[in-house]
């Protein structure tokens, strides 16, 4: 029998693809800061493919806010140990 689900790497590759006009449309920093994401998601591919979501783009999307957010953190604490002047 064969496989009854798209792998959720090739689902992922077909987000991407679908969301190419989109990119396109972006400025250019934009783009490469959408690029940015999308890496970032597919970082997270093993999550993803334990998540069982109907919608792929729903773990590719809480994965980046995941990375986000650890960026966030990491400044603040980086901002807290910078004395007032």
């Amino acid at each position: 029998m064969g496989r009854t689900i798209t792998p959720y790497s090739r689902q992922m590759s077909q987000i991407e693809e679908n969301l190419s006009d989109f990119r396109k449309a972006l400025r250019k920093s934009d783009q490469e800061i959408f690029d940015g994401l999308i890496r970032t998601a597919k970082l997270q591919v093993q999550a993803g493919v334990m998540a069982s979501l109907p919608y792929p783009i729903d773990s590719m999307m809480l994965s980046m806010l995941i990375e986000l957010k650890k960026d966030i953190t990491e400044l603040k604490k980086r901002l807290e140990k910078i004395p007032d002047q």
